[in-house]
């Protein structure tokens, strides 16, 4: 069953040269329980993805579409139900911690500041569970560590901080917005299978967002793969690494290193501006599979075989 669900989201941005577009037409459904993968380039929309489903879109973007959440139009929901819902039933992990926390507050204050938000509860309870959410993702002595501020952990720490904050009022999706990308290898690899533990533990979706394949591979049910504001594949995450049939997602595949010595295939060319895209499909520039008919008109995203879905007219050739 499907807790979320996105359908014809477009996001537009508006400046002084006109409107400029930021995500075209995206369909995508997130499962109860589930990890999905959202992946590709930077500028591709996963993040501005991301903060339109929190409502967190700058006042220079606008939103169409729909997104259903348990039911209900997120993007008809006015300011104060969006206040309500974020925070206790969608939360978001952001990419770098030093600058999602305050850095004159206490970790303890902005644990306990989310719980007495939402939840009755006064706020000595408050910091009382907010020591134990430090425990429960694992930081040490957290007695102590509520009475310290950002400036004053490690970013392996902070990152958990975040966690905590996201979980503290048990919300039914986590948007977690590549929450790895600035932490060395072994403590990515902590970070990752505390997420999986706390998914399993409060049966909470998560919504992953990563340029990192190989992160996908090894967590995510299912991953849609983004290019340019587009969806375009689709598929459970065995299937899309056992048979990639978009050529971007075997070009992102292909710049994986897979083994000393064995050189890399760097996908050619440069991702086009979004005010300046080309005519049909949006890869054609780049592509080795291109054929005149490819710049005639874009490619709708359908379906291949049972859940795999690609934006591409020779899907079934690659």
């Amino acid at each position: 069953m499907s807790l979320l669900e996105v359908r014809d989201l477009t996001i537009q941005f508006r400046s002084d040269s006109g409107t400029v577009p930021a995500v075209s037409h995206l369909d995508l459904t997130v499962k109860e329980s589930e990890l999905f993968g959202l992946a590709g380039e930077s500028g591709c929309g996963k993040s501005i993805t991301a903060l339109s489903i929190m409502g967190l879109l700058p006042p220079n973007a606008s939103a169409s579409g729909e997104i259903f959440f348990k039911g209900r139009d997120l993007l008809t929901l006015d300011k104060e139900s969006k206040r309500r819902l974020r925070g206790k039933e969608i939360s978001m992990i952001f990419q770098e911690p030093m600058t999602s926390l305050n850095p004159v507050l206490t970790i303890g204050y902005q644990l306990a500041e989310v719980l007495f938000t939402h939840l009755p509860i006064s706020k000595k309870d408050a910091l009382d569970k907010a020591v134990e959410l430090l425990r429960a993702v694992r930081i040490p002595s957290p007695e102590q560590r509520v009475k310290e501020y950002p400036h004053q952990m490690s970013g392996g720490m902070r990152q958990r901080v975040m966690i905590a904050m996201a979980v503290a009022c048990n919300p039914s999706l986590v948007i977690a917005d590549e929450p790895t990308t600035a932490l060395d290898v072994t403590i990515q690899a902590q970070i990752l299978e505390l997420i999986q533990q706390l998914r399993e533990k409060l049966r909470m979706s998560i919504l992953f967002i990563t340029h990192d394949l190989a992160i996908i591979s090894e967590n995510a049910a299912r991953v849609g793969i983004m290019y340019a504001g587009r969806l375009v594949e689709l598929a459970d995450t065995a299937e899309l690494f056992r048979s990639p049939r978009h050529p971007y997602t075997r070009g992102l595949l292909e710049s994986i290193p897979i083994a000393k010595g064995v050189a890399l295939k760097p996908i050619p060319g440069n991702v086009p501006r979004m005010q300046d895209l080309p005519a049909g499909c949006t890869y054609a520039d780049r592509c080795s599979y291109v054929r005149p008919q490819c710049r005639e008109k874009e490619p709708e995203l359908r379906l291949i075989t049972e859940g795999h879905f690609v934006r591409c007219i020779r899907a079934e050739e690659i």
